[in-house]
């Protein structure tokens, strides 16, 4: 009978029993019940199960020898087969889960904090109802809404265009301000007392409608409306957004509104009875600007010296009969792109030294309109005026009133020289026309 050991020449699974027992094999006789054991082979380097059971007759040993990665393949096999389905399953439930989400609470949000957008910008007819099926979500979009519409209601009552522009540039709604050369525009209704006593409730829509069209005029040339006082409209141009041409525009501004307003009223003054009239003043120079008032309530406006000549200076046309006046340094700003007249150089309320004003008559790029010659005439006889010369100037303004057909202006001042020619100022007289009326 062949020993284990040439038996295990022959086969890997005998050598690898043999190696596990040794030479003498011993250990097989005095064996009573069956081992289990796992062993690791020398010659090969795999593992084993090895199961050595005694028989009942003869000494009889059975030895079972399997090796371990038979033994575990198909435990191996199903374990990766597992581990792929549940990567898979895995993935699958993670992409279903991210779709949900941004289908159910990413694009919501999205759409939502978009609206945010819109209110930040003060753009609320922009703003819709997003739906969600999340009630947490439905719940902010509806109470989204309902703040625009809350915000809608008050958006009357503040400049929303110069709220937006803060917004934009940083601006914090607190106290302060900076000095900068800007030009103001301030600008009345003629007669609006009288015509609102004769009128009673009806001058509201009278009045609603010339406020709409200076807001649309004023915000077509890059203007910021600072406030509406009664009939009269305050207006600046360079701030809070920069605007080299800020002289030039307000004088735009200011022509386009009265043009507006004269066919506004040639359309309804006959279902109305009422035709409109404005006087205009505007004035550049340096001013303070920002947001002036207290921490519970400001208001972003211009203040200074310069501010107040403008508001005077719209109080003079009714003096002279003129309709829009500029200050000397409006003019110098707006240069060659204004056409105007030297009106009078005129001490306004409130100041001693004089301040020359011009009549603004157009603009310099509309077509080829020029100065008329009547203008030449009017300002010969100022430079009369101003020599003492009373009857040269009194010739020349009438020549002016002929050759426009009327013109307030001349008759103002042919009647100043003819009373200077009744009784001569004293030696110290200046060209200087003193107000004493605001």
């Amino acid at each position: 009978m062949p020993t284990l050991r040439g038996m295990s020449q022959r086969n890997n699974l005998l050598r690898t029993v043999g190696e596990y027992l040794g030479p003498a094999n011993a250990d097989l006789a005095a064996l009573t019940r069956t081992r289990q054991t796992e062993f690791t082979s020398s010659e090969d380097g795999r593992d084993y199960l090895l199961t050595f059971a005694p028989l009942s007759f003869d000494d009889w040993v059975v030895a079972t020898v399997i090796p371990a990665a038979d033994f575990l393949a198909t435990i191996e096999r199903n374990a990766k087969l597992l581990i792929a389905v549940l990567v898979v399953l895995t993935l699958v439930l993670a992409t279903a889960a991210i779709l949900s989400a941004n289908r159910l609470i990413g694009a919501p949000l999205l759409r939502i904090v978009n609206q945010l957008k819109y209110i930040e910008s003060f753009e609320l007819d922009a703003i819709t109802r997003t739906p969600s099926p999340l009630r947490e979500l439905d719940n902010l979009s509806a109470a989204l809404t309902q703040m625009s519409r809350g915000l809608a209601s008050f958006q009357k009552y503040i400049p929303t265009a110069l709220v937006r522009t803060l917004v934009a540039r940083g601006v914090e709604a607190r106290p302060g301000g900076r000095q900068e050369v800007l030009t103001v525009l301030f600008t009345d209704i003629v007669g609006f007392t009288g015509l609102s006593e004769r009128l009673g409730d009806a001058i509201v829509p009278i009045l609603s409608d010339y406020l709409e069209i200076a807001s649309a005029v004023i915000a077509e040339r890059d203007g910021t409306i600072d406030k509406f006082i009664g009939d009269a409209v305050m207006a600046f141009w360079g701030a809070p957004a920069p605007n080299e041409r800020h002289a030039t525009d307000a004088c735009a501004a200011a022509l386009e509104l009265r043009r507006r307003l004269n066919q506004h009223s040639d359309e309804n003054e006959p279902n109305r009875g009422a035709r409109l009239r404005i006087r205009i003043g505007i004035n550049t120079g340096r001013m303070l600007v920002g947001n002036i008032g207290s921490s519970e309530r400001l208001s972003y406006t211009v203040i200074g010296d310069a501010v107040n000549v403008a508001s005077r200076l719209e109080a003079v046309n009714k003096r002279y009969g003129t309709e829009i006046l500029i200050g000397e340094d409006t003019r110098a700003a707006a240069g060659d792109a204004i056409l105007v007249r030297r009106l009078d150089r005129v001490a306004v309320y409130g100041r001693t030294q004089g301040l020359a004003v011009y009549e603004l008559l157009g603009l310099a790029d509309q077509g080829a309109w020029q100065i008329p010659k009547w203008v030449a005439d009017y300002e010969a006889g100022l430079d009369s005026y101003a020599r003492r010369d009373w009857a040269d100037a009194i010739q020349s303004f009438e020549t002016a009133v002929t050759a426009r057909g009327d013109d307030p202006p001349s008759r103002v001042f042919v009647e100043r020289c003819q009373g200077y020619l009744a009784a001569p100022p004293p030696q110290d007289w200046t060209a200087v026309s003193l107000l004493t009326e605001k």
